[in-house]
């Protein structure tokens, strides 16, 4: 396998990657030329590992499961995710000891245009050298180390797309199992619902003081913060940004591209189909019918009540459309140059094509040579204040995460200095948070261990639409448990939901029982007391059948002839449902598109075997050590 790997490399465009690059070294930590003699946690063929490289990258994925999930990881989450990270760290660098061994390269070209590709370094301009800079400084990089990990990412998506490309799916493949993915089942099953034998069971007191002792989950005040912060924005910076005509002007001047809007026209028209070859009698017909249409518009009917009422379904066939405001080249030529060239209000004579009889009349003409700066001055306006916001955002971002840092117990200094004010919340916790507090980020590092322990000044939180948040907790609330009384009722539902759930189940295996003895259906619902339904021609994504149903009437094999087959489920951690399926029907005609997606998937599936296998070779032949302990 990695013999044709370079072959097969030749021929890859770098350009395919450009909008699907996702910078994952951002993620798992920058590899240093030089780190002295700081630790070694993993060596390469060789190559060390450095404990720096592997905090940064543990510190940075789990910022990243923070955010999503909204919450800290618990020990053993995070015990799992050192044990990921350094996996993760492992195969990059094999992967990047490969690219190298098999001579793959990315040209300086290449590099640049990525760069400019990322939206977070793009402004409303285009690229942003400064948003860059600032970017890469906030990753804790310079701009040359930067390029050199984007170079290894592309280098390695490059190798990548070389392995994957060779996956082949052949068409008896996709048929087999578009057919089995289309087939379609009959099915009987029934729910037995928790909630219906709550109300029968009594919970005792001790019961419920011994749920109570055991545990606190759910029993429990959450954990709540009092944080202070700063929050810069693009947006509140440009509601400050002052006016002065010249200035807009000279904005206009600069970025007059973007308000000439292109000339645009609005027009109804009515066409009447013939064909380029129509005989001289057709052609009579078709145009008798067209001017009497167009007497009729000309004399104030309006296309509307053309389609609705003038059209007698008889040979040529009219159609009446309107298009909104269009440029140039969207409609055919021919009509396009006529539509281009008459007033607003007028109506064309009849006028023929190859596609037919046509009658049409501009109703609207924009943009054009008609565009000012007058025309355009509330959108200029708009656009220089946050353009101007920009700037100043870049420039006091800086200096915010500068003074943050280097006056870690205190956010008056970087206030101050920024000229914003400093806000506080009252106590929160991670589901009652609102607003900006709200972001799944923030929450992060208002409830880390380290910031409530500290007291000190969070890093500089980036978040959507340009806004930066320093964040400080002023006060931390531990999560605490409910008194017994207070908690009472909700402990005895849980206890009742528990008991019902456990009978239902127990229910549901014994209609299981009783069916591989041989009792039908019927006998089996009379005799203990449940109803079932019954739907026919089922697919794999029916919605009208439970989820959790549907995916274990398709585990289940294929009935025998009068037979069935039949299986059990829990639903919703509470309920429990019996499913029997008595036919399988296979479609006998397939159309092309299903196949075409089955091909896609079965085409995606190989190729991510193809390129797992390559990398449990290049494990396989690599010196790996790993050292632990200094994790």
């Amino acid at each position: 396998m990695l013999m044709q790997i370079r072959n097969w490399a030749t021929g890859w465009i770098a350009g395919a990657i450009m909008g699907l690059i996702i910078i994952t070294f951002a993620v798992w930590g920058i590899n240093f030329a030089d780190q002295g003699s700081e630790p070694v946690v993993a060596s390469v063929n060789g190559k060390d590992i450095k404990l720096r490289q592997f905090q940064r990258a543990y510190n940075n994925f789990r910022d990243q499961m923070q955010k999503y999930t909204g919450k800290s990881l618990t020990p053993s989450e995070e015990e799992l995710l050192k044990k990921q990270t350094l996996d993760k760290l492992i195969q990059d660098e094999i992967i990047n000891q490969a690219t190298g061994d098999n001579g793959l390269q990315i040209s300086d070209a290449v590099i640049r245009k990525a760069i400019t590709n990322i939206d977070v370094f793009n402004g409303g301009n285009g690229f942003d050298r400064g948003a860059y800079e600032i970017g890469v400084m906030q990753m804790g990089m310079t701009t040359a180390v930067f390029e050199r990990q984007l170079r290894q990412e592309l280098m390695a998506n490059q190798l990548q797309y070389a392995v994957t490309n060779s996956a082949f799916v052949s068409e008896k493949e996709a048929v087999w199992l578009t057919r089995i993915n289309k087939q379609t089942r009959d099915l009987t099953y029934t729910i037995l619902p928790a909630d219906e034998l709550k109300d029968s069971i009594e919970i005792s007191d001790d019961a419920i003081e011994q749920y109570y002792n055991k545990t606190s989950q759910g029993l429990s005040d959450p954990e709540q913060v009092r944080v202070a912060y700063l929050e810069l924005s693009v947006e509140k910076l440009a509601q400050d940004v002052e006016i002065v005509e010249e200035a807009l002007r000279s904005y206009y001047d600069d970025n007059k591209d973007k308000y000439d809007v292109k000339e645009q026209r609005k027009v109804h028209i009515v066409d009447f189909k013939l064909a380029p070859n129509a005989e001289d009698k057709d052609i009579e017909i078709a145009s008798s019918k067209a001017e009497k249409i167009r007497k009729l518009i000309a004399s104030g009917i309006s296309f509307t009540e053309i389609a609705e009422n003038h059209d007698d379904g008889a040979a040529p066939e009219m159609l009446v459309s309107e298009h909104g405001f269009l440029v140039r080249g969207v409609l055919p030529k021919e009509i396009d140059e006529v539509v281009f060239s008459v007033n607003e209000g007028e109506l064309s004579e009849v006028m023929r094509t190859d596609r037919g009889l046509h009658v049409f009349r501009v109703e609207g003409i924009k943009g054009g040579i008609n565009n000012t700066f007058e025309n355009a001055k509330e959108e200029v306006e708009k656009d220089y204040k946050r353009s101007e916001a920009e700037h100043k955002y870049f420039d006091l971002a800086d200096t915010l995460v500068t003074l943050a840092y280097e006056h870690a117990d205190t956010l008056e200094v970087a206030a101050e200095e920024v000229g914003i004010e400093i806000q506080e919340s009252d106590r929160f916790s991670r589901n009652s948070a609102t607003g900006i507090l709200a972001e799944p980020k923030v929450l992060v590092a208002s409830f880390d261990k380290e910031a409530i322990k500290s007291g000190e000044n969070s890093e500089a939180i980036e978040l959507n639409n340009n806004r930066l948040l320093v964040l400080q907790v002023l006060e931390h609330f531990p999560a605490e448990k409910k008194s017994l009384e207070a908690v009472r009722e909700q402990v005895a539902q849980i206890l009742k939901t528990e008991q019902a759930s456990k009978m239902q189940r127990e229910k549901g295996q014994k209609i299981l029982q009783q069916l591989q003895q041989g009792s039908n259906l019927s006998q089996v619902a009379g005799a203990l007391k449940f109803e079932w339904s019954q739907v026919e021609g089922v697919t794999r994504d029916d919605v009208s059948v439970n989820r959790k149903i549907l995916r274990t009437a398709f585990k289940l094999g294929k009935p025998e002839r009068d037979g069935l087959t039949f299986g059990g489920v829990e639903i919703g951690k509470k309920d429990y449902a019996v499913v029997a399926v008595s036919r399988i029907e296979y479609p006998i005609t397939l159309n092309d598109e299903d196949i075409d997606k089955t091909k896609s998937m079965l085409l995606q599936s190989k190729a991510n075997e193809e390129w797992s296998s390559v990398l449990d070779e290049l494990k396989e032949k690599a010196s790996i050590s790993i050292y632990s302990s200094r994790l």
